[in-house]
């Protein structure tokens, strides 16, 4: 009834129909259409995906990012011009425009002139950004003044006023609604959001308690964390940046994540190894939109209960990731500081992604990543694991992910240096030829593809080295049964000797290294070069369950090669190993996982099996488990 242009303005059509429908639910109670575009469409926002919604179709990146823009992001920018005129206005608007314009053609202009006519505002600027531009927004609380009504303070019968300060802190420009939740009320005002800085005057008949910005998320602000403000006297200053945090109890397997605050989950954290025994401890980790503030606070302590070492250290682990100062499209930041367990250092990376369509083509991603991990007490280390020294190390890595026909394939590489030190010299370490610079490069490629409806075929080649003039310090050589001793560090079951996955009686398998997951986790070498191939086949699914979705039968095979090994009996040697294994997908809360039952029942030195019995041959039984894929 009203022809628009589908070509060239499809958001009056598409948009329009989306709008309306997320409208019509609301007013029969049921939220979450508005919330959920909102929510997407913002995430687009901060990674730069985003096109604006006035384009001519043919104009898009491609279709996936036609149809967000026309129908998603037609529909936000219709409620942002709801909430700007208000419901009772936008609802005249709507119905002027039928009446005027039924059985003609229309287009942006003539829709843009009756909402001006019958709002009697200039919608300039909200026409401007919301259809020809992807700006981001961001108000927050300024200065917070409060008195009373009549200039006396307190007084019961004039009330309270409280003055606030709207910063804009980017280029949209939205009204913005101004709460200033009370004692006993609650007062409301509107903000135009236009100026850099604008003055309101909240009116409360009680006392005023805290002061909150777009209540309802309806200014499409992206950073929320400055939007909510304790009022008066000292603590309110200083409790600003928690004032609105949502606390839980975290329940190990799901973060919360919150549109409008920031969450912070406790929980208690308890685990076991043989030098500190027993170790107690409590976590918080932090979350802002399941994107920034994912930060990690750990402060543990060994109890010496059950170790015959009875080492009863204080440890902690603090983790700062992705923090709202540091916003950068597809760029994420980490920093590590930690004291855990005998080691102490600082991790830092910076890591990139980006794509150049979203629903195809391949993924590039790049990083840099600083690591300083030094050794203090050799207690908890296991000596097979680790030389004494300390180490410096600088990596650049870089990838691509893709998909092309019914492959799934991705290539890795790393390339970088360290540094390796120890405070009575490198010949106290044990071992006087260790270098004190090395070069540390892997290439990790992978294929992986469906042989049928419940068949899969996966393959990995490997090729790593870490070395000097002679091999690198143990912990930074290239390992052949999976992850090295710092990929580990952060793994309470892991990381220390006598922890709960690891020792004699639990062969755990962490995926990484040259992957053959047969032999010794303590083997390595200066250079390895390896090669990987699994095939499984699917004995049960149920994709809607939890603890069991899918069951799966595996066999594979891995083959490497040595080059020059800190262990004379690894020098440029071929390994080996074939076996069949079980495969379990799982979902407990928000977290997937998948565990692996393997039994590599050929290994060709089976002197260097993990699972080794005196007098085994090439051919026994050997077992494997992990919680992880193995590659």
């Amino acid at each position: 009834i009203l022809a628009n242009n589908e070509w060239r303005e499809g958001w009056l059509d598409e948009g329009f129909t989306s709008f309306q429908t997320t409208w019509f639910w609301e007013t029969l109670g049921r939220t979450g259409g508005y919330e959920q575009n909102e929510a997407g469409i913002l995430e687009l926002d901060l990674d730069a995906y985003s096109e604006p919604t006035s384009l001519v179709s043919e104009a898009y990146r491609d279709f996936v990012s036609y149809n967000t823009s026309i129908y998603s992001r037609g529909e936000l920018f219709l409620h942002q011009l709801r909430h700007a005129v208000g419901d009772a206005t936008m609802q005249r608007i709507l119905r002027t425009y039928y009446d005027r314009w039924k059985l003609r053609h229309v287009d942006e202009a003539v829709f843009r002139a009756v909402a001006e006519e019958v709002s009697k505002r200039d919608l300039s600027t909200l026409f401007g950004q919301g259809l020809h531009a992807v700006e981001l927004y961001d108000y927050a609380i300024g200065k917070v003044r409060v008195s009373g009504a009549a200039g006396q303070r307190g007084s019961g019968t004039n009330g309270w006023i409280t003055r606030v300060e709207v910063l804009r802190k980017a280029e949209g420009r939205l009204p913005v609604e101004v709460m200033v939740i009370a004692q006993r009320d609650t007062g409301v005002v509107r903000s135009e959001g236009l100026a850099e800085r604008e003055w309101v005057d909240v009116p409360t008949a009680s006392k005023p308690k805290q002061v909150v910005l777009d209540p309802r998320v309806r200014a499409h602000d992206w950073n929320m964390l400055n939007n909510r403000r304790r009022v008066g006297g000292f603590l309110s200053t200083v409790f600003a940046s928690n004032s609105g945090v949502h606390n839980y109890f975290h329940p190990y397997f799901s973060t919360r994540s919150r549109r409008d605050r920031l969450t912070i989950g406790w929980q208690p954290t308890a685990w076991y190894n043989d030098a500190g025994g027993v170790t107690l401890g409590v976590r918080r980790r932090d979350d802002y939109m399941g994107r920034f503030e994912q930060n990690v606070a750990l402060a543990s302590i060994g109890t010496g209960l059950g170790s015959d070492l009875d080492v009863k250290d204080a440890d902690f682990f603090f983790r700062l990731r992705n923090p709202v100062l540091l916003r950068a499209p597809n760029a994420s930041q980490t920093l590590d500081v930690f004291n855990v367990e005998g080691r102490y250092g600082i991790t830092a990376a910076v890591d990139w992604s980006r794509r150049e369509h979203l629903a195809f083509g391949p993924t590039w991603s790049r990083s840099l990543r600083f690591q300083w991990v030094a050794t203090d007490d050799s207690r908890y280390l296991d000596r097979g694991l680790y030389d004494d020294v300390g180490t410096v190390e600088l990596q650049t890595l870089g990838g691509v992910a893709t998909e092309t026909g019914k492959w799934r394939l991705s290539l890795n590489s790393s390339i970088g240096g360290g540094l390796a030190y120890n405070r009575q010299g490198l010949a106290a370490s044990g071992r006087p030829e260790l270098d004190p610079f090395y070069f540390r490069g892997s290439l990790d490629a992978t294929a992986r593809r469906a042989l049928g409806p419940k068949r899969n075929l996966a393959a990995r080649v490997f090729a790593g080295v870490a070395s000097g003039d002679h091999a690198a310090a143990k912990q930074r050589q290239i390992y052949l049964q999976g992850g090295d001793p710092l990929q580990q560090l952060n793994n309470p079951f892991l990381r220390s000797r006598g922890s709960l996955l690891v020792g004699e009686d639990f062969h755990y398998h962490s995926p990484g290294g040259a992957g053959l997951r047969g032999v010794d986790q303590h083997l390595s070498a200066a250079g390895v070069v390896a090669f990987n191939l699994e095939v499984d086949q699917t004995l049960l699914a149920r994709p809607t369950a939890r603890l069991f979705s899918r069951i799966a039968l595996a066999a594979f095979g891995d083959l490497a090669r040595t080059f020059d090994g800190s262990d004379p009996t690894l020098s440029n040697e071929l390994l080996g190993d074939a076996g069949i294994g079980f495969r379990a997908d799982h979902r407990i809360g928000d977290t997937r996982f998948t565990t692996r039952f393997d039994l590599p029942l050929f290994v060709s030195r089976p002197e260097l099996a993990q699972d080794r019995s005196p007098g085994d041959d090439e051919v026994a039984f050997r077992w494997t488990f992990s919680f992880e894929p193995a590659f």
